[in-house]
């Protein structure tokens, strides 16, 4: 009701405004049309960057705020003409002004975009990488719409038009035409030249960056390619990484991970197309390790010959992706313990045993011990939707806000709610669900709370109980030791279930809410029935010993294998 009051309100003020502009031009009322526009101005550019929702929904259009000011530009030339009729010099002069402007207004926009795409790094870009010759990319931010300076600008020659019909002389209006003309064409050379300056071209950037690469002189690569979000999946394994003391590489597929990963200690390069990544693996590449295998571009660095190449995945699971016949593309399968080997135990995948080993989990450090509580910690952490609908297992829209509803409603819990970093990404119902169970877990208040994916380690282990799904995070609530439960998938039965997915049958399996949830929780804060069967899949999920060290060993053997064919290869005819 607010919004829809506010859009009435906004959509009067505006109409009115264009109202009085239009009578201004027509009647001609030069005063009348200066205050109209400076309206229009102001009210355009205040809901453009605080309320830009409101905007087009007001004027009911979605053409945008340029072509509604384009419309002024047009007026303040029928203007000029009704008012001097007989002056065609002065009027030909104020339409060659506000063409300039309108130009001028796209141009800017134009040189703002493909500065800051310049300045990004242009074809390609890097992070905590020294490239000779070339700035370091800057973050890239969102360009207005409309540059404020020229915005402002075709205020002016409304401004001359109203001084002249004060004082019957129009040369207040003649200077602001050519002081716009001249304004446009200096800003305009100005920033040409300063593109100019900033221009290379793509080949050399490229060059450069490749050159800088060899310099650097990796011997492991880990590609990555997902959606805004699934950058956690790389800054697992950074720490991993950078134990090996081994030169490394990161190479992202999407520019918007970048950030995300600068500062993390290895070198990250953006390779947009299969022959940037062709270009970037320099002979020194042994090995490329793999977060995930659910996208296929994985293939433009799988068909690089000479590298070793790992599938490493990003936490243990028994989602589809962590079984896929598509796994066969490898030289090996890495997973966390005996648990991921036996995923890949039946014929259809074609993976032989012989592929997969196992190192160990890869995960953040969690807290050593759990924190004590005022009430005892509940955490709901489901996944996000993934890359297809059929591998999709999240329970945000279907069964969230009824799990949340559940737990609130309990006053002997505290709730937090950890959403897993990528939601919404590919489906944006999923966002909207999100951020409704956020808004309603805050206005419940008290100690419930809306926690970041970068804090489920240190969420379970404040946890007495936690909802999940079939994903990562319910395998770290086993490492936790956390009594869980999830949510039952449509058309299958519990047995079903815990033949598809083996690691349900050490939690409950939620079908009726909120029946379910308080069955669930009472057993967690009480008897907790599962507590054998939790034991038995921790044994089951990673292997012994220690994980960085198993780590680099597999990383070693994998690269004197690699060394070995390198050596034995023979030239081709």
């Amino acid at each position: 009701m607010m919004r829809r009051t506010r859009r009435l309100a906004v959509s009067g003020a505006l109409g009115l405004a264009y109202l009085l502009l239009f009578v201004g031009a027509v009647v001609p009322v030069p005063i009348l049309f200066l205050i109209a526009a400076v309206a229009v101005v102001t009210m355009e550019l205040v809901l453009s960057r605080r309320a830009p929702y409101l905007l087009p929904e007001a004027l009911n259009t979605g053409i945008g705020i340029r072509f509604r000011l384009l419309s002024m530009d047009v007026l303040t030339a029928i203007l000029a003409a009704n008012l001097l009729p007989d002056a065609g010099q002065i009027v030909a002069l104020a339409v060659v002004a506000v063409l300039l402007l309108a130009a001028g207004r796209d141009a800017s926009g134009i040189f703002a975009r493909r500065l800051q795409w310049r300045r990004a790094g242009g074809p390609v870009s890097w992070r905590n990488l020294e490239v000779p010759g070339l700035p370091t990319p800057q973050p890239t931010t969102t360009v207005p719409e409309v540059d404020m300076p020229f915005t402002l600008l075709g205020l002016l020659i409304p401004l001359g038009y109203a001084i002249g019909s004060v004082y019957d002389r129009y040369t207040d209006a003649i200077i602001a035409q050519w002081l716009s003309i001249a304004v446009v064409l200096v800003f305009l050379a100005a920033r040409f030249v300063q593109y100019l300056v900033l221009n290379r071209p793509d080949a050399a950037v490229r060059e450069a960056v490749r050159v800088a690469i060899d310099r650097h002189a990796p011997e492991v690569v880990l590609h990555h390619a997902g959606r805004a979000g699934t950058v956690e999946q790389v800054l697992l394994w950074v720490p991993a990484l950078l134990a090996l003391e081994r030169p490394c590489l990161i190479v992202v597929r999407e520019p918007y991970h970048l950030d995300a990963l600068a500062g993390c200690g290895v070198p990250v390069v953006w390779a947009p197309r299969s022959q940037d990544v062709e270009l970037f693996m320099v002979a020194s590449v042994d090995l490329a390790l793999y977060p995930s295998d659910a996208t296929n571009i994985n293939n433009h660095l799988l068909r690089v010959p000479g590298i070793y190449d790992v599938l490493v995945g990003h936490g243990d699971s028994d989602e589809p992706e962590s079984r896929s016949p598509l796994a066969r593309m490898y030289d090996e399968i890495w997973v966390a313990g005996p648990a991921g080997r036996e995923r890949y135990a039946y014929p259809v995948s074609g993976v032989p045993d012989a592929k997969i080993r196992e190192i160990g989990p890869v995960r953040p450090p969690a807290p050593p011990e759990r924190p004590a509580a005022g009430r005892p910690t509940v955490v709901y952490a489901p996944t996000w939707e993934n890359v297809v609908d059929t591998s999709d297992l999240s329970s945000v829209l279907t069964r969230g806000p009824a799990i949340v509803e559940a737990l609130l409603a309990r006053q002997d819990v505290r709730t937090l709610f950890v959403p897993a970093a990528p939601s919404g990404a590919r489906v944006p119902a999923v966002e909207v669900a999100v951020q409704a169970i956020r808004a309603r877990i805050a206005a419940e208040g008290g100690d419930h709370a809306t926690w970041p994916a970068s804090r489920l380690p240190e969420a379970l282990a404040l946890a007495a109980f936690a909802v999940v799904d079939i994903a990562p995070e319910l395998v770290e609530a086993v490492r936790h030791d956390v009594p869980f439960a999830t949510c039952a998938l449509p058309g299958l039965t519990d047995a079903a279930m815990a033949a598809e997915f083996p690691t349900t049958r050490a939690g409950f399996v939620l079908r009726e809410l909120p029946k379910d949830v308080f069955v669930a929780l009472d057993d967690a804060l009480g008897e907790d029935v599962h507590a054998p069967d939790r034991l038995a899949l921790g044994r089951r999920v990673d292997s012994s010993g220690d994980v960085t060290a198993r780590f680099r060993t597999a990383v070693d053997e994998a690269i004197a294998v690699q060394r070995r064919r390198r050596a034995f290869a023979r030239p081709t005819a």
